[in-house]
């Protein structure tokens, strides 16, 4: 079975950061910070085995962009394949309009 490499964008990373943050100290929740933090890393991990499970994102422009995303509870995990790497883009809560984060991110 192919194994992808997983590089998560600095964008990502800032999303995920912003999420650990968001529940430890706004929710006052630590502990639920970290479980949503490793939950979201091992969602993201398990895409090396099968990154293609997901399909494209349903807007045209990001599905010709080669965006997928998977789920983690109440996030998307917003990403591209490229040859043996997969490209963590954003990781968003399903509240937030997902669409115009990944025209900014995009230059859409």
């Amino acid at each position: 079975m192919r194994q992808y490499q997983i590089k998560l964008t600095e964008l990502a990373e800032e999303d995920l950061e912003n999420t650990g943050d968001y529940i430890a100290y706004e929710l006052k929740s630590p502990s639920a910070a970290k479980n949503t933090v490793s939950g979201i890393r091992a969602r993201i991990n398990s895409l090396a085995n099968f990154p293609e499970r997901n399909e494209l994102d349903e807007d045209e422009l990001l599905a010709g962009l080669g965006v997928r995303k998977d789920y983690y509870r109440n996030y998307k995990i917003y990403y591209v394949i490229e040859e043996d790497t997969i490209y963590i883009v954003r990781i968003l809560h399903m509240l937030v309009d997902s669409r115009a984060w990944l025209y900014r991110t995009f230059g859409l």
